[in-house]
């Protein structure tokens, strides 16, 4: 059963790469995986539990050996799932969150995107897992979300959305003579122009009242969260897309209004944040892993450019006492020949790469050296 779960790809950083409009929704933490129905199942241990709204991730431990046993359950793949009972045996044993999932003839779960059963019923068959969290979470908010998730489908609108893009203007006819006069949810459908213009108007009121509810301040905005990332991914679509209906006279006035909103929405490089409401407990944890992932390939350790040089090391290396040679470093230091750098482990001296600049007169120009080289070169370049 190695190879029971699909495979989830895992940052750096250990947080989980998401899908397309994959969404966080709730974190569980020291939360194992296990089977009761069959015996040669290897049950996860002790790792942190993610639902989003198209899987449930499983992530080993910090103090695991690696990364690459991260497991993903698609929600598609779940057929049941059981509700809590409260009794006097439940009170002594760890909550356990337990669902119903399909696997395919091979003995793996069941994924219709990979090809392995055609249904739900051709050769298939379900066991039922466990999830037994062993931390401190809130299970049965995890439960209730569990349910939210599961019953949204959320996997289906990108199906349906992605093959209604591909399929065409030649299919138009066909899809609205089989969706009839009724929509799905009982209401009539509105067809024609009054319908287009009845549903941009209530999706530029809903567009509204969102953010009005979201930026009343920081608390509205970390609960309206999910709502807002899968809006402004909407409305960056809309723009790169764009629109060949406009009239050319106010092409060029609402150019300038896109690109403003184009750059704003490109700035926000998070596409699913972890909000306070999905992580709980381990909101600061998880913040910190997703900005850790942001910003690695902008930092760069002190110790990786220069390796520099301390007292102790000039003692040894000249054959004096420690005291004398940091005496001696502090001299190279005013003469503008060596550059120190003060942390917890002491003194170290590095070149000075810019000898030019006069330590006693720093705003001295000169037009010699590295330092006048990139003024030029950032003045040549026009870069400000």
């Amino acid at each position: 059963m190695a190879d029971f779960f699909s495979k989830a790809e895992v940052t750096s950083s250990g947080r989980p790469v998401l899908l397309r409009s994959e969404v966080e929704c709730h974190l569980l933490s020291s939360v194992d995986i296990e089977s009761e129905d069959n015996h040669h199942f290897y049950p996860l241990k002790s790792g942190l539990l993610i639902l989003t709204t198209h899987r449930l991730l499983w992530l080993p431990s910090s103090s695991s050996s690696s990364t690459s046993s991260a497991a993903a359950i698609p929600l598609h793949a779940i057929s049941h799932i059981f509700s809590t009972k409260k009794s006097l045996k439940s009170m002594f044993h760890s909550p356990r969150i337990r669902f119903q999932v399909l696997v395919s003839p091979d003995g793996r779960l069941f994924d219709p995107a990979s090809g392995s059963g055609s249904s739900s019923g051709s050769g298939s068959k379900s066991i039922v897992l466990t999830a037994v969290v062993r931390g401190k979470g809130d299970c049965d908010g995890f439960l209730g979300k569990l349910w939210e998730s599961w019953r949204a489908r959320a996997w289906e609108c990108n199906e349906t959305s992605g093959s209604g893009s591909g399929s065409g203007s030649g299919t138009g006819t066909s899809t609205a003579t089989s969706g009839g006069l009724y929509s799905s949810d009982g209401s009539v459908r509105m067809v024609g122009v009054a319908g287009i213009l009845r549903k941009e108007q209530e999706m530029w009121e809903s567009t509204d009242k969102s953010l009005q509810d979201a930026f009343q301040d920081l608390n509205a905005l970390m609960s309206k969260a999910k709502e807002m990332v899968m809006l402004a991914e909407k409305m960056r679509q809309k723009l790169l897309s764009g629109s060949s209906s406009q009239t050319s006279g106010a092409n060029d006035e609402d150019m300038g209004s896109k690109e403003e909103m184009q750059d704003w929405l490109l700035s926000v490089g998070i596409i699913s944040p972890v909000t306070k409401e999905s992580a709980g407990a381990l909101y600061h944890q998880q913040l910190s892993r997703q900005v850790f992932a942001r910003i690695k390939g902008l930092v760069t350790k002190p110790e990786a450019l220069r390796s520099g040089i301390s007292p102790s090391d000039a003692a040894i290396t000249l054959g004096i006492a420690p005291a004398m040679a940091k005496e001696h470093l502090l001299t190279a230091e005013s003469k503008g020949l060596l550059c120190r750098d003060i942390s917890p482990d002491g003194f170290r001296f590095y070149i000075n790469l810019f000898p030019e600049i006069d330590p006693r007169d720093v705003y001295l120009v000169k037009d010699y050296g590295i330092c006048n080289t990139w003024i030029k070169a950032v003045s040549t370049s026009g870069l400000k």
